[in-house]
Order: C-alpha cells, then sequence, then structure tokens
C-alpha cells in the first residue's frame, strides 16, 4: 500500500508538470515571467490549471500517506507531516478559489486565494524542510536524503524572493493607479504619467502589475529623465529589488518547481526503500 501511494505521489507530480505546460500553452497571452500560474485558471480550458492545482495537492497528501512507513510520525516528523499537509489542502483548494484578472477590481473571493496560497507556500517549506533534516538523520532515503534537504532549502530561498517580487510589482503598481488618479483629477497633461503606468499592461492582474511598465519618475517622484544614482539607492534599500518585479511569475513557477521536485524525489526514495 505504501509503495503504491508514493508512487501514485510521484505520477500525480508528473501530470501537474504536464498540466501547467499545457495550461500555458493555452493561454500565450499571460505572461509567464510576470504573472502568477493562478490566472491559468481564469483563462482558456481553465480546468487544465484547476486539475493541476488539485494535481499538486493530491501528490503531498499521497506521499504523506507513505512516508510515515519510513520515518514513523513521532516528535519532529508529525509537525512536519502536518505542516505539508497543510500545504496540499490548500493547493487543491486553490481550483475552487479563483483569483482576480486584468480589469477586474479587488475581490473577496481574490484575497482568499491569495492568502490560502501564502499559507500553502509557508506551510509546504516549511513541511518540506523538516521532513528532510527528518529523513536525514535516519538515513532513511539514502544519498537522496541530502538532495532533499538541499532542495527544501532552495524552495525556502526562492519563497522568499518571490514574495519580494509580488510584493514590489504589487507596490509599483498601486503607485501608477494613485499618479493616474491624481493627474486625471488635477487635468494635469499625459506627459507626467504615461499611459503605461496609468493601466496596469495587458494580461497583468493589478496586483501583478509588473515593475517595468512603471517609469522611473512615478516611482522616486522625479522627472522620468532623471536617474537614481548610488545615493538614491543606499538611501532607498527596496530599490534594488526593482529589477525582480517583472520577473514575479517566473520566481513563483521556480519556487513551486523545487517543491514539486522535492515531493518527486521523496516518493521515488520512499519506493526505492521497500
Amino acid at each position: 500500500m505504501n509503495v503504491f501511494t508514493a508512487a501514485l505521489a510521484a505520477a500525480l507530480v508528473v501530470a501537474w508538470a504536464v498540466l501547467v505546460i499545457v495550461a500555458q500553452q493555452l493561454n500565450p497571452d499571460q505572461s509567464p515571467l510576470s504573472m502568477g500560474m493562478s490566472g491559468l485558471a481564469r483563462g482558456h480550458c481553465p480546468w487544465v490549471m484547476k486539475s493541476a492545482f488539485l494535481c499538486r495537492g493530491g501528490a503531498a497528501l499521497m506521499l504523506l500517506i507513505a512516508l510515515p512507513a519510513v520515518v514513523g510520525v513521532a516528535g519532529l516528523t508529525l509537525s512536519g507531516v502536518l505542516a505539508f499537509w497543510v500545504w496540499g489542502v490548500a493547493s487543491a483548494a486553490l481550483a475552487l478559489i479563483d483569483t482576480d484578472m486584468p480589469g477586474e477590481p479587488p475581490s473577496q473571493m481574490g484575497a482568499v486565494h491569495i492568502t490560502v496560497a501564502m499559507l500553502a507556500y509557508v506551510c509546504g517549506v516549511v513541511g518540506a524542510v523538516v521532513l528532510s533534516v527528518v529523513v536525514l538523520r535516519m538515513h532513511a532515503l539514502g544519498g537522496a536524503s541530502v538532495l532533499a534537504l538541499l532542495l527544501a532549502l532552495a524552495a525556502a530561498v526562492a519563497m522568499v524572493v518571490q514574495f519580494v517580487a509580488f510584493g514590489v510589482a504589487a507596490g509599483e503598481g498601486r503607485t501608477a493607479a494613485e499618479g493616474a488618479a491624481l493627474a486625471a483629477a488635477a487635468g494635469v497633461a499625459t506627459t507626467a504619467v504615461t499611459p503605461d503606468a496609468a493601466a496596469p499592461p495587458a494580461g497583468v492582474p493589478p496586483q501583478l502589475t509588473a515593475a517595468g511598465q512603471t517609469p522611473p519618475g512615478a516611482r522616486s517622484g522625479r522627472a522620468p529623465t532623471v536617474r537614481r544614482g548610488p545615493g538614491d539607492r543606499a538611501r532607498d534599500p527596496l530599490s534594488v529589488f526593482d529589477a525582480l518585479a517583472p520577473y514575479a511569475g517566473l520566481l513563483q513557477r521556480v519556487f513551486v518547481g523545487l517543491l514539486m521536485a522535492w515531493t518527486l524525489l521523496v516518493a521515488v526514495g520512499v519506493v526505492r526503500s521497500y
């Protein structure tokens, strides 16, 4: 039974990867660089990405059925299992909770989607790191134990980076919207706030507007022709993260991909341990 559930977990990881690729191909208008994967569940053939969410959650839950037979369920292991269980359940729940799309005002459903996704990400990383430590201490997966811990730690770093990228992108999107509103209210010419800054680019949700679309002048309060020097960057620590915003979607895909690779590695390790 444990071998079967571990093998099923591995198969679901592969199915998830295939479904995400297909969903992206069906929605070429949604940039894989700047947009999160959740938007694919609102585009063409939304059931494809929704199925990917279910596979992601199912892979985690199937792994948790098989893994305790190898490492037990006491102490530290139990906390890792519970955290990764939240990752699995929350991932599957995203198939039922739609995100907000471009042109739509922020909604309660969209806010819930973001909250559930962030909870899933944090719990997924915590669970993977804790379970990797347990597996390594017990040498349960042989040589794969070290690689599992490295993947979990890499996922933790990727999670933080993608959170920063989405945060910067959302902040610059709000700055652009506020600038456009002020310009419209004051009757200022379009040179004060360019059309690109006034509205999110096509295919990018309002909360995930790419930083590359916002003129430097709109962010700093100076004319667009003035560039910030090293001194300005030193006074504004967050400015060093500006370059991450246009790649928030890619960073999210890297993060989730690392967690799914961890799931696949551990599942295959469990199968090989029998």
